[in-house]
């Protein structure tokens, strides 16, 4: 027994003695003649990339008020940094300010329905689900297009479906709608 605590503590002595060898030569003794693994430094190591930032989503019961409230941080986000204030009911010319619109794009709103399309696997079929529910209530709509969506043969027929449109995805996506609830 005390043999082969003694043969433990040996190989464990060895093996700590065998990785502190492993630590390659100082910088003034390394030899072209000997191959060593070098490990890039700490610091020139690249930074990590930052996470992606979420736009933040206006919910099922929210409506256009709070959807120009997020617009409104994120125009403000724009004005800090570089693009010109116009005047209301202008948009600013963002096309001409790449750096700002790249920095402050996580602020734009997107509504329930495009995080939906963005983020939800079964989206598509959801969606199927709403138009076979219009369809019942009369409209004529069909489920296509990229990105894929509802389809109506004019606007005239998307303006009367609207308020249908509204209930039929609420059942369509009644699952989904509740973390969205109490925001």
């Amino acid at each position: 027994m005390r043999t082969t605590i003694f043969h433990a503590v040996a190989g464990s002595v060895l093996t700590v003695a065998a990785l502190a060898g492993c630590g390659g030569p100082a910088t003034e003794e390394q030899r072209p003649d000997i191959a060593t693994l070098r490990t890039a430094d700490p610091a020139s190591a690249a930074p990590p990339s930052p996470a992606v930032r979420e736009r933040p989503v206006v919910r099922p019961d929210e409506g256009k008020e709070e959807f120009e409230r997020y617009v409104a941080v994120w125009q403000e986000c724009l004005f800090s940094h570089g693009v010109p204030r116009v005047p209301k009911g202008s948009k600013p010319a963002i096309a001409e300010h790449e750096a700002a619109t790249a920095e402050c794009a996580h602020l734009y709103p997107e509504n329930w329905m495009e995080h939906q399309a963005r983020t939800n696997p079964e989206y598509t079929d959801r969606l199927r689900d709403t138009a076979k529910c219009l369809k019942k209530k009369g409209h004529d709509v069909t489920v296509g297009g990229d990105p894929v969506a509802l389809m109506y043969g004019d606007n005239t027929s998307a303006n009367k479906a609207y308020d249908d449109e509204q209930e039929c995805q609420r059942t369509a996506f009644r699952q989904d709608i509740k973390k969205y609830e109490g925001g």
